[in-house]
């Protein structure tokens, strides 16, 4: 019995005093706007502090004919942190978007990383 409840015991210590690690991590889009507005769009974040520091965004469009990049000056990605803990990146146009299909790779470099994403907008004309 006291085999078995140092095991116990040993597994318990190792559970509670592991370091958690939490990656950066990146959702889905949420549209917030039609077509024929200016682009509004969020994508929530997970991360920590220290990687929301050295966090950088960029974006490029997707250009279907040579599958290269391409910049997107139109379009303007932000990160937003609020006091609740919550963070997102609000993605934005000036000009209203005309074309109902909106391709773009987001990339986002930190200090221990980086993530490329692609995503695609199917943008509704009534939402």
């Amino acid at each position: 019995m006291g085999k078995r409840m140092l095991t116990v015991i040993i597994l318990a210590g190792i559970v509670v005093f592991h370091p958690i690690v939490h990656a950066l991590a990146i959702a889905e889009i949420q549209l917030n706007s039609s077509l024929n507005q200016p682009l509004n769009a969020i994508i929530d974040l997970t991360a920590r502090a220290d990687e929301l520091d050295s966090l950088n965004i960029s974006i490029a469009r997707l250009n279907a004919e040579s599958a290269g990049l391409q910049s997107w000056p139109g379009i303007k990605v932000k990160l937003i942190i609020e006091e609740g803990g919550r963070s997102y990146i609000r993605v934005t146009s000036d000009d209203v978007i005309r074309e109902p299909i909106l391709n773009f790779l987001l990339e986002l470099s930190w200090s221990q990383g980086r993530i490329q994403r692609e995503y695609s907008l199917l943008i509704d004309p009534q939402q």
